[in-house]
């Protein structure tokens, strides 16, 4: 019993400073409605494509599922900036999909262990992006994040979670569980104003939903640790999305581009709905790169 207080008083404070980590991150808002915005063309759809291409990608290049987190990351927090030249991706659908492959450029060059040169990377986009033109983007992508490109994903919450459930559950498979969640809320353009988390919080709480494995007590005792950890609300909110397709309160948009106060996309829900989410949580719980890129590159820019 003392060394499984021990384990979870180190996960804790590991998840704390996790947290503080996270909130040095800048904050994403609705940029699909700003008024920087004004091509029809660019939408959620588009920025769902992108999603698709880089999964497409990392799965051919055998990458961390990670790695397509952290790059959406990159490219929403990018065109939530305001900076450099982030307002020409919104008005400009090449641009925007320049952002959105050099910021998977960039995940992979921080955080994988193999090398995807430029060069590679402007042959598996069909030589339609030069590739002086993907290191600028990139300069511009680290300036206007200010160059912090270290921030814990979803998945570094749900690994660190499991730690706190009992040691009889079968973690690896709501491990896998959890990575299908994590990469759905990936194009899901909703999740972008969730903290990671948050995100994390929520699949592991809809795997748990699935795998039915905790009784009554255990499951308050997670979401007291859930409670200690992040946002309640988010969190259930979130779950919600996830388990029913949709969300109890809809993301904040703005009219403007000017920046906003870091809690501006907080989301506020009414007591009944809150109520009836609450009752509904706790109630339950080497492939060839380069045809592989001409048919999904080519889905993007026809």
């Amino acid at each position: 019993m003392m060394a499984k207080n021990n384990i979870n008083h180190d996960t804790l404070e590991c998840i704390k400073a996790m947290r503080a980590q996270e909130d040095t991150s800048s904050s994403c808002y609705n940029y699909l409605q700003s008024s920087a915005c004004n091509n029809e063309d660019i939408d959620e759809a588009c920025r769902k494509s992108m999603v698709v291409w880089c999964q497409q990608l990392q799965k051919a290049l055998k990458l961390s599922p990670q790695t397509v987190w952290i790059t959406i990351s990159f490219f929403d927090r990018y065109l939530s900036s305001s900076k450099g030249k982030s307002q020409e991706a919104l008005e400009n659908q090449y641009k925007f999909q320049l952002a959105a492959i050099t910021s998977f450029y960039i995940a992979v060059k921080i955080y994988e262990p193999v090398e995807l040169d430029v060069a590679t990377l402007a042959k598996l986009c069909k030589g339609y992006y030069e590739e002086s033109k993907i290191l600028s983007m990139e300069t511009d992508i680290l300036f206007a994040l200010e160059w912090r490109v270290s921030c814990p994903t979803p998945m570094d919450y749900v690994m660190r979670l499991l730690e706190l459930l009992p040691a009889e559950i079968n973690s690896e498979g709501l491990l896998k569980d959890s990575q299908k969640h994590v990469e759905h809320t990936s194009n899901d353009f909703y999740f972008t104003f969730c903290k990671p988390s948050v995100v994390g919080a929520s699949c592991l709480a809809s795997s748990l939903a699935g795998a039915d494995v905790l009784s009554s007590s255990e499951r308050q005792a997670f979401w007291l640790q859930i409670a200690r950890i992040t946002n309640m609300i988010d969190v259930m909110e979130a779950q919600n999305r996830l388990l029913e397709g949709k969300t109890i309160c809809q993301p904040v948009s703005v009219s403007n581009i000017t920046k906003k106060p870091s809690n501006f996309i907080s989301k506020v829900a009414t007591f009944s709905r809150l109520k009836t989410a609450s009752a509904l949580v706790l109630a339950d719980f080497s492939l060839d790169l380069i045809l592989l890129a001409n048919s999904c590159f080519g889905m993007i820019i026809n």
